[in-house]
């Protein structure tokens, strides 16, 4: 059940920057057409067009404060985040190079954006990634990164792979498994999340990685042993998304959405034990299509301890070009009375959540790279804190 309580607190408004690639190759291509006086009027329309398809008008629910951390202009599809001493990384899916796809981006508090890996060097990481602990082999402080094999939303069905990817020592990747198909049409396609079980948990020691298409959730270890950990009923659970631990450890949290990624009926957080079994009962239903989750830290205000969720709405693919996208987006928390309560409005597709210190970031994809054709600089950030 939804619960949108309250009027809507003051709107954060954020234009885009004005630095988007595809508008100055189009500039110049139209100087070279039209002549100088025609490409600069057809270049001001575009300008125009593309500011309308870019303002954010994010609205936080009351107790709550919004602003745009790193606007439209720099991030093509951000997903997943994990705070790294005093920089978030991300994956942000996008901008190809050849047979390789996708960066690794480290963002400071005020919103600079550094590359810690170029899209030249992986596979595209379209789907979460985390951090090695330090007892994880001789891997600790490495990227596992849950990948397409290939460049392509045709790729999106092939079996995923996992990759290593060495930061500090020359950035050097690597495939580190494939994860195996469960037999001949349930190969573990359209990979969404990935991540290590806390320390001192039933989980610990393991990466755990969530493929959509075959609804299973792989185990991976230092040894390199990919398996399947658990795998989803689609038609009475749905198919998993997006995984968080529990804070005592002893469960994952996982979104699911029922009809799939592109024909959502319905949403879900389903509590996933430490021997694979599933409970029956949903942690929360509601909503469209339920993303990232994470579990809000001492310091938020009255809402620490609860569990905060993106909606993502309706995912438009392919993407409407020269349309604004639907602003359906939304965050939410889950209440101790298991409703899910309004944080924040109008964002596009927001995919990720993770807390950062005492602070809330989502990174919405707007339209999306590789599925939705939108090949722009269109990702953005949201910060949420409580008032």
């Amino acid at each position: 059940m939804t619960t949108d309580q309250g009027a809507r607190s003051p709107r954060t408004t954020h234009p885009t920057r004005r630095s988007l690639h595809h508008t100055v190759r189009t500039g110049v291509l139209l100087a070279l057409l039209l002549g100088v006086g025609a490409a600069t009027l057809a270049a001001t329309e575009l300008d125009t067009l593309l500011k309308q398809l870019l303002t954010l008008d994010i609205q936080a629910a009351p107790g709550f404060s919004a602003r745009v951390v790193v606007p439209p202009g720099e991030l093509y599809d951000p997903l997943v985040m994990h705070a790294q001493g005093e920089a978030v990384w991300l994956n942000d899916d996008g901008k190809e190079r050849g047979d390789k796809g996708s960066r690794m981006l480290a963002i400071d508090a005020t919103g600079k954006v550094t590359v810690l890996v170029d899209a030249d060097r992986m596979k595209p990481v379209s789907a979460g990634f985390d951090i090695a602990p330090a007892d994880f082999g001789a891997y600790g402080g490495q990227i596992f990164a849950l990948s397409q094999p290939k460049v392509g939303s045709q790729n999106q069905v092939e079996n995923y792979i996992i990759q290593r990817i060495d930061v500090q020592h020359g950035q050097a990747v690597s495939v580190f498994c494939t994860l195996p198909a469960l037999d001949a049409e349930k190969v573990s396609g359209t990979g969404v999340d990935a991540g290590f079980g806390p320390p001192g948990s039933p989980f610990t020691g393991k990466l755990y990685a969530v493929t959509s298409h075959n609804g299973t959730i792989y185990a991976v270890s230092a040894d390199g042993r990919c398996a399947p950990f658990t795998t989803f009923d689609v038609e009475r659970h749905g198919s998993p998304l997006y995984l968080a631990f529990a804070p005592d450890g002893r469960s994952m949290l996982v979104s699911v959405v029922r009809g799939g990624l592109y024909a959502a009926r319905g949403a879900a957080v389903l509590r996933v034990h430490a021997d694979g079994s599933i409970d029956p009962k949903a942690v929360v239903e509601g909503g469209t299509m339920l993303g990232g989750l994470d579990i809000a830290p001492p310091g938020f205000g009255e809402h620490a301890g609860e569990l905060f969720v993106v909606d993502v709405g309706s995912f438009e693919i392919p993407v409407p070009q020269g349309q604004r996208l639907a602003a359906d987006g939304k965050v939410y928390r889950v209440a101790a009375n298991g409703e899910l309560v309004l944080v924040a409005s109008g964002l596009i597709n927001p995919w990720g959540l993770r807390f950062v210190g005492k602070r809330l970031w989502v990174s919405d994809i707007n339209g999306d790279f590789i599925y939705g054709k939108r090949e722009l600089p269109d990702g953005f950030i949201v910060e949420i804190t409580p008032r």
